[in-house]
């Protein structure tokens, strides 16, 4: 939306109205006709405002009114562009192929591959940077100008350990110097005796190479106007706003927004400084239901649909993980839905973190719908870059992601960006066809990663949207009701930008390249225009994470020009919002009809320790699902000591040396960790500790079994499952392993349970044996009625393990027989399952956000 002119700043209106007499004079001195002259202006959106001025100061006796246009504008309507094989152009995917061809032909195939990505990162940004000076002069005239340039930069190429960055520079210059561009064809209708009478450039903020180069061609005839306003001394017009950290400072900038638009001052300019703090304000006002036109857009790696594309590719490799599996089947249409969230219980039950277990595993395969097994074999072979481009869109098409993405304006601009044939067949492209060079999945998906993110979208604005996203650059001479900046702090708004690139400053000053002053010039006149602004905003943050933060320089000096003045920080522009509290108490639920077929000592536990627990997890049946992650845990550490111990055992039916032992339990703990499929690497921690839990083990077991003067327990069974019943309730279990002790009245029962927990929370247990379900519940698994009980603590290091017993355990066993049965009763009768937990009981509990316990009165 274009604001009126005679809207809120007099002075901008006064700035045109000087604007259009000297165009007018410039036109009158060549006695050119208005009809017949062309303006140059540095962006696009000025090219209506310059116009209106034009109109609204010059009127009806004017008459004709001159052609307003950017240099990209006017080149597009005289006339299509189409490169030739080697030609530098705007196209991503183009310049990322002819980058890398080109820079392996001048190393004479001697391009180290380590260094190969980042020298083809630094050839395209030296050859962006060069491309407007050698746009800027005339076809005809170019390859001479690159000659020039390289007789002048031969000096100045580093060498030595520098010579990679030498041969990149000379690269660059020879790519563009011998490239044809777009806008060459404003050459062949811009010199004077081409239709045109004169010529006018309106400068922006850096000069324009090619607006440059048409001004000195037309002479007199041409003129270069500058079109910033002078700076403006007041500061009366401008709010400070320090925040605390970016989250502070989004929600403050959205109000100033708001704010603004509330008292009539449309429309209002987000300047965007900093594009994550922008995105966050943004969401903030689209959240308010405040339209937003965006002019700067965003990296087209980040919107929805090449997220998608990627997380596709990314599942194609033979190591991917299930979690990219999944991912990737809930971006395509024929396979998302109730299926892919029956695979991904069935995984994370089973734990499958990998693809490759998966179709390792018969059973697993055979749960999978049809042609899901094989959908990603047809991207794992290597092939060159035009086969890559027509099977990817061929296997898009095959599920249903190819019309999903056509249908939607980002997913256009991916299929564009990646040139992705729209018919499925071969791309048929000089450059493409060239690429002969066969890549791998994990290659050529870096390479759709790279050209996506330098790719540039813009979404589509809603009509008469009242704020406007811009750089600071494009608030030039244009009329705005007020200025929200934030992001102005002197991380985000230096005062001494840092030139782009590898170049030296004696070989930015030869090529014509701006220089640290100019850019700093340039920076500090587009803060003056902002300032220029009838009502502006300037936020910045105290703290970015952990690490204080100053403002900009220049924001300081406005502070100490408004102190002078007695004038302070603006207030905070947040309305407190008064909110009616809602008394929550806790719950009390019943559920008689949801009784479970069995309990275990952990169920049990749970009902016991917070009947609230119990009746979310046991009687509803909910609960976490596990992490589909294939890096091992404390988890997948104890499983394994519990099947190398049992293994352990069952191969040793009677005492042996230590040594002997030692020999058997290490090879039983490679074999058992390779079956279990642990990653080596991933394992290596549980490992290192591994040699001190060890003998820690071993040691315990010896004198456990070599008592003096009686013999001690032997091994019976290990992971074994017990049930029985108390009163009409089925109780069940799995005990780590029982021993046998000779007694008088024969052998009896040792139950032992492994704790790989802390030594500290194995002694509680203990000390309070009608709290402690466990071994009780073990001990009521038995039909002995004479047994021992112990928790067999593996602790690591110098503590070795502690044989830790419950000698009250019969008399716990006795307690949870009568208890068990009352307690389940009680359930059965209706009885309500508050929620009684305290201390740790709550702190690890799942249903703890069901419960609501932190908003209880």
């Amino acid at each position: 939306m274009t604001a009126p002119l005679a809207g809120p700043s007099n002075r901008l209106v006064g700035h045109w109205v000087e604007q259009v007499s000297a165009m007018r004079q410039h036109l009158r001195r060549c006695d050119a006709h208005a009809g017949r002259s062309l303006v140059l202006v540095p962006y696009a959106q000025l090219m209506a405002q310059v116009r209106q001025a034009w109109r609204e100061h010059v009127g009806a006796q004017g008459g004709f009114v001159p052609r307003f246009e950017t240099t990209r504008n006017w080149s597009q309507q005289l006339g299509p562009h189409e490169p030739s094989e080697l030609d530098h152009s705007a196209d991503a995917a183009r310049n990322r192929v002819l980058a890398q061809r080109l820079l392996e032909q001048a190393a004479g195939g001697r391009l180290p591959p380590d260094l190969a990505p980042a020298l083809v990162e630094q050839l395209l940004d030296a050859a962006a940077q060069l491309a407007p000076l050698a746009s800027a002069v005339q076809p005809a005239s170019r390859a001479g100008w690159a000659s020039q340039q390289r007789d002048g930069l031969a000096g100045l190429l580093p060498g030595g350990v520098a010579a990679w960055e030498g041969l990149v520079q000379a690269v660059a210059l020879e790519w563009v110097g011998h490239s044809s561009f777009a806008t060459d064809v404003v050459w062949q209708h811009a010199l004077p005796g081409q239709g045109l009478d004169a010529l006018v450039l309106l400068q922006g903020m850096l000069p324009d190479p090619l607006g440059q180069a048409l001004v000195s061609a037309w002479g007199e005839r041409g003129l270069s106007q500058p079109l910033a306003m002078v700076a403006d001394q007041a500061v009366d017009h401008v709010a400070l706003h320090s925040c605390a950290d970016a989250q502070d400072e989004a929600q403050r900038a959205a109000a100033c927004v708001l704010a603004e638009i509330a008292a009539g001052h449309t429309p209002v300019a987000l300047v965007a400084q900093d594009r994550v703090l922008t995105r966050r304000i943004s969401a903030y006002l689209q959240g308010a239901g405040l339209p937003v036109r965006d002019e700067t857009g965003w990296r087209l790696s980040t919107s929805h649909a090449a997220a998608r594309l990627v997380a596709v590719l990314r599942a194609c490799s033979p190591r991917a993980s299930t979690d990219e599996v999944l991912d990737a089947f809930k971006h395509m249409p024929c396979w998302r839905g109730a299926q892919v969230d029956r695979l991904e219980r069935r995984w994370r039950r089973d734990e499958m973190a990998s693809w490759a277990a998966v179709c390792a595993s018969e059973a697993q395969l055979a749960a999978l719908p049809e042609g899901m097994a094989t959908c990603f074999e047809a991207l794992q072979a290597p092939r060159g870059l035009a086969d890559w481009l027509r099977d990817l869109a061929a296997q898009m098409r095959h599920w249903g992601l190819w019309d999903e993405l056509a249908t939607d304006r980002a997913g256009q601009a991916v299929l564009k960006a990646l040139w992705l044939p729209e018919d499925g067949a071969a791309v048929h492209a000089d450059w493409l066809l060239a690429a002969t060079r066969k890549l791998s999945l994990s290659a050529f998906t870096s390479w759709v990663r790279d050209v996506l993110e330098a790719a540039n979208f813009v979404p589509l604005s809603p009509p008469g949207a009242p704020v406007v996203v811009l750089p600071t650059a494009q608030m030039l001479a244009r009329p705005f009701g007020a200025v929200v900046a934030a992001g102005c702090d002197d991380l985000h708004l230096s005062a001494a930008p840092e030139p782009p690139g590898q170049w030296t400053p004696d070989q930015r000053s030869l090529l014509g390249l701006p220089g640290r002053e100019a850019l700093a010039t340039s920076a500090r006149a587009a803060w003056d225009q902002l300032l220029c602004q009838p009502r502006v905003h300037v936020l910045w943050r105290e703290h970015e994470g952990d690490e204080p933060v100053l403002p900009s320089p220049w924001v300081v000096q406005v502070q100490q020009a408004q102190q002078t003045l007695g004038h302070q920080n603006a207030a905070d522009p947040r309305v407190p919002r008064a909110l009616t509290g809602t008394v929550l108490t806790p719950p009390q639920p019943s559920a008689p009809s949801l009784l479970p077929a069995s309990l275990s000592a952990s169920a049990y536990s749970d009902l016991r320790e917070c009947p609230y627990r119990f009746f979310a997890l046991r009687q509803l049946g909910l609960g976490e699902l596990p992490e589909l992650d294939d890096a091992p845990d404390k988890r997948d550490m104890g499983n394994w000591l519990h099947r190398v111990l049992k293994a352990f055992h069952e191969q040793r039916p009677e005492p042996r040396e230590v040594d002997g032992d030692r020999a058997a339990i290490d090879a039983l703990a490679t074999q058992v960790a390779t079956e279990m499929g642990l990653d080596a690497a991933a394992f290596l921690p549980f490992r290192a500790a591994w040699p001190s839990m060890r003998d820690g083990y071993l040691g315990w077991l010896h004198g456990y079994e070599e008592r003096p003067g009686q013999a001690g327990p032997r091994f019976d069974v290990a992971e074994v499952d017990r049930e029985a019943t108390l009163g009409r309730w089925r109780i069940r279990g799995q005990l780590d392993r029982i021993d046998r002790q000779p007694s008088p009245e024969g052998a009896m029962a040792v139950v032992i349970d492994y704790k790989t927990e802390t030594r500290a929370s194995t002694e509680e247990r203990i000390k309070h044996p009608m709290e402690d379900t466990q071994l009780a519940f073990y001990a009521a698994l038995l039909p002995e009625e004479t047994l021992r009980a112990a928790y067999l603590s593996l602790g690591e290091g110098a503590a070795g393990a502690a044989w830790l017993e419950q000698t009250e355990v019969l008399a716990a066993r006795d307690a949870l027989r009568e208890g068990l049965p009352h307690d389940m009763d009680r359930v059965a009768a209706g009885a309500p399952m508050p929620a009684l937990g305290e201390g740790r009981a709550c702190d690890f509990c799942a249903a703890r956000g069901l419960c609501r316990k932190d908003f209880w009165t």
